[in-house]
């Protein structure tokens, strides 16, 4: 009888047990990426090892390769949770605002607050040693077109933006741009910092886009902004 009554206990545990382990795995497996994000975005992803994110996280570099099974697929997945980051934040961004520009504007200004602590070297790196992975970055800013294009008609529609320019072009013009910031050695980064020269980019950029009405709704949104 005493067997059978332990037997029916373990039963009932046995299920719990594996439901509570798989969070406690889950746990640890997100926490390994959000840290080995910051250590990739803020020293560049080369330079940084599966043992340093162990040492970091105070955890057993078998630890991290019992996760994940190897130092690409853990970039591959910080990479998801950026780009579901960047999601969510556009979509905020478009709940809080009531026309293009106030969007627009207002995904700047998060996005520049972002680029400040993200090394120079990330996306040359990723080029260069995770060509695939550079790849899944490519095919996501080319898919963005359609979600910004719609948006630059309407502000089109608006009297917000100028009817006489090409909306795609506009924004492969302000995508290559910015893109050259991260990929070319020309700009002088140990003068300047690179949320400066991101700054001045889409700053310039909207005022050549916009009409009267929309260099108005600029210099309102932002008063104390010096002008370009």
């Amino acid at each position: 009888m005493v067997p059978k009554v332990f037997a029916y206990l373990c039963s009932l545990i046995s299920p719990w047990r594996v439901s509570s382990n798989k969070a406690k795995n889950m746990e640890l497996k997100n926490r390994i990426i959000n840290e080995a994000s910051d250590l990739f975005f803020s020293n560049g992803v080369r330079s940084i090892t599966m043992s340093d994110i162990a040492q970091h996280l105070g955890i057993s570099k078998r630890t991290v390769y019992e996760n994940f099974k190897d130092k690409e697929d853990l970039l591959a997945q910080c990479l998801d949770l950026s780009m579901k980051k960047a999601d969510i934040e556009k979509k905020q961004v478009t709940e809080e605002s009531s026309n293009v520009i106030e969007y627009l504007m207002k995904l700047h200004a998060r996005q520049l607050q972002r680029v400040q602590n993200i090394d120079k070297k990330v996306l040359y790196d990723i080029k260069k040693y995770h060509p695939n992975l550079y790849k899944v970055i490519d095919q996501r800013q080319k898919d963005d077109l359609g979600i910004f294009v719609p948006l630059f008609e309407k502000g089109i529609e608006d009297g917000l933006i100028r009817d006489d320019l090409n909306s795609e072009i506009l924004l492969w013009t302000l995508k290559s741009q910015l893109k050259s910031l991260i990929d070319g050695d020309f700009i002088p980064t140990q003068k300047f910092q690179l949320s400066e020269f991101m700054d001045s980019i889409v700053f310039i950029f909207l005022r050549g886009i916009t009409t009267a009405k929309g260099n108005e709704l600029i210099a309102e949104l932002s008063p104390t902004k010096k002008r370009h």
